[in-house]
């Protein structure tokens, strides 16, 4: 397992160069890079002199890939090719994406539920991915989230079940403790049950707060991840935070991996 953290939880740390020395101050192994995927040349130079490895790539798309229109999907599968691009030039484990945020944006009279269409298309779209997605590069992982900000993948084993069934290449799904939680679902069953489909997991407090052993199992969490042979990143989500409650709080989840 690889403890990362998305480059913006660092308050104070403006530029690129300030998270990854933040980043390396706090005690992560990695970094998760979003407002930074685009400094790929950068990227990799900062972490050669902060020994971090990029964890996972946001591919942050501002169109959805499951859009209204058949130009807005394919404007979407380019920039997702070039995030993978970018992952790859940096040797990231991958890219996370959401298909779409929020209601359906597609309609259709073929089917009484729109996310039978949805996961059709979904499917059919990340099989053109494929020629970026073989070998040993970088992978998709498709983050659930919770109902309020998503219909359509809102739990692991929910991703998971579809996955298994499209036999997809180079996509995986992730965990994430923040939109677990949200959704009252068991951590330790959700992650077990996806198995070696989970390629990232997300890790923080309420309200996008720092991690709390108080209120998440997170020995028992990271029991599980070692008794599943789970070795991708497990990167901090989480609102800013001063530089020295991070450096203490990864000191103190640090106790519990293996």
């Amino acid at each position: 397992m690889l403890l990362t953290a998305l480059e913006s939880i660092f308050a104070g740390a403006r530029t690129l160069a300030d998270r990854f020395a933040a980043c390396q101050a706090c005690g992560f192994d990695g970094i998760d890079l979003r407002e930074g995927a685009g400094e790929v040349a950068l990227a990799r130079q900062l972490g050669e002199r902060y020994g971090l490895k990029v964890g996972m790539i946001y591919s942050a798309l501002p169109i959805p890939l499951l859009s209204e229109t058949a130009v807005l999907r394919a404007a979407a599968l380019d920039l997702l090719r070039k995030r993978i691009e970018q992952a790859n030039r940096v040797g990231a484990f991958g890219v996370v994406v959401v298909p779409v945020f929020g209601p359906p944006r597609i309609r259709s009279h073929a089917v009484t539920d729109v996310r039978e269409a949805e996961e059709i298309l979904l499917e059919v779209l990340l099989t053109e991915m494929e020629p970026w997605l073989s070998g040993d590069g970088a992978y998709l992982a498709i983050e659930p989230l919770n109902h309020e900000e998503t219909h359509l993948f809102t739990s692991p084993l929910q991703a998971m079940n579809w996955l298994a069934g499209c036999r997809l290449t180079g996509v995986k799904t992730m965990a994430d403790v923040y939109h677990m939680e949200r959704e009252g679902q068991d951590i330790l069953q959700e992650v077990s049950g996806v198995g070696d489909y989970l390629g990232c997991i997300h890790v923080a407090g309420p309200e996008r707060g720092l991690p709390r052993l108080e209120t998440t199992d997170y020995p028992g969490l990271f029991r599980q991840l070692t008794k599943q042979c789970y070795s991708g990143p497990v990167g901090y989500e989480c609102r800013p935070h001063p530089v020295d409650d991070i450096r203490q709080n990864v000191h103190d989840l640090k106790r519990y991996l293996p």
